[in-house]
């Protein structure tokens, strides 16, 4: 009996903190501060080179994403609207 009671522990334990440490990890990256040259070496990663206004454009879409971050699963999935197509002739 008291193995079971072990076992039930740990998994709500490590349930628990896998949820815990999720929050904390978004929370933290949310209220990061990034610096310019940390922007621009992550833009050069990906093979692209920044002008000046490309940062300034960057930083304001990372601050815009940061205020509301997406949820941690998934969400409710918006309903779009089917445009009709045309028929190819």
């Amino acid at each position: 009996m008291q193995w079971l009671f072990l076992v039930i522990g740990l998994i709500v334990g490590l349930v628990g903190g896998f949820f815990l440490a999720a929050w904390y990890l978004r929370r933290s990256m949310a209220n990061m501060d990034w610096e310019d040259k940390d922007i621009a070496q992550m833009a050069k990663r990906m093979g692209m080179n920044l002008n000046p206004r490309q940062m300034q454009l960057v930083k304001q879409q990372m601050k815009k994403a940061s205020a509301k971050p997406a949820p941690l699963f998934g969400g409710l999935k918006k309903k779009t609207q089917k445009t009709p197509q045309t028929k190819k002739r």
